[in-house]
């Protein structure tokens, strides 16, 4: 089970997402436009406190620290 929530910030889209690990246990990543991921090491009590701190590091840190393309190169070869 997930949950997801998209921000829109300067015409950059990223996509929080809350993934159900067991009752008590959320997984929370950050997705960009490239598809690439940004996972916390910790895990969250419900999918709200996930979802809530995903949005909390956006705001932040800003969107900037989610668009690193450093080691994915080859999604832009063609």
């Amino acid at each position: 089970m997930e949950e997801r929530q998209t921000m829109i910030i300067d015409g950059i889209t990223l996509e929080i997402v809350a993934h159900k690990l067991s009752d008590h246990e959320w997984e929370l990543s950050v997705v960009n436009g490239y598809g690439i991921s940004s996972v916390w090491n910790e895990f969250f009590e419900s999918a709200e406190a996930a979802l809530k701190i995903g949005r909390k590091t956006i705001e932040n840190e800003g969107v900037e620290s989610f668009l690193d393309t450093e080691g994915f190169e080859y999604l832009f070869d063609e």
